[in-house]
């Protein structure tokens, strides 16, 4: 073998060696980003068979009736929004087991899909009995009755809440009501949160 063959062998081994460093300190790295599922685990609901079944029924119902404009959505995602498809709860919930395994991005439009769509919400979390009349009656009058008797304590939005209750003129008795439902959508983060805390205490049929 010539002195020339073998310089050539020596780079193609140098620039083999030096691919292989390249990619093993890619797949390094790629494994240091951490997925969607790492950040919200304690978050998500079950992927595994039937369970957690009515909470994915539930995030099917709310993305077929929120007005989220489809062209917003991912293409798989805006598929099972459309109720034409055939589509269950199942395919929603296949859809959240793979998205959960992708690359975390808080600023990401598929991980804000993952929040809306795959994880607790409040009302699933909150425990006791949510009061869910149509109407302000009995049991959101008590609920009202001891929001407005609260003096001290009260988070900003639920001292808001408090001012409609309580003014002198033109009180809005369905201030509390439309509080609690808007709170119990909103996905759940963890019990410390002050809105979980609030529609624990307020949001609850009374004995609960």
């Amino acid at each position: 073998m010539n002195s020339l063959s073998k310089a050539a062998m020596m780079l193609g081994a140098a620039g083999t060696g030096g691919m292989g460093a390249y990619y093993g300190i890619k797949t390094f790295k790629d494994s240091q980003i951490p997925k969607i599922k790492d950040r919200i685990n304690n978050r998500l609901l079950s992927t595994r068979g039937d369970a957690n079944k009515s909470q994915w029924e539930d995030r099917l119902t709310s993305l077929r009736k929120e007005a989220v404009k489809a062209e917003t959505l991912t293409t798989e995602l805006r598929e099972i929004k459309t109720a034409s498809s055939g589509k269950t709860w199942e395919d929603l919930r296949n859809w959240c087991a793979k998205r959960v395994g992708e690359k975390y991005s808080d600023k990401d439009s598929e991980y804000m899909e993952v929040i809306s769509y795959c994880t607790f919400r409040n009302k699933d979390k909150i425990g006791g009995t949510l009061i869910k009349e149509d109407s302000v009656s009995t049991k959101w009058q008590k609920a009202n009755e001891a929001l407005k008797g609260k003096n001290d304590g009260l988070s900003e939005a639920l001292a808001k809440v408090k001012e409609k209750l309580s003014a002198s003129s033109g009180a809005d008795n369905t201030a509390l009501k439309v509080w609690c439902e808007a709170t119990y959508e909103i996905p759940w983060t963890n019990n410390d949160n002050p809105d979980f805390k609030d529609a624990k205490q307020y949001c609850l049929e009374s004995g609960n």
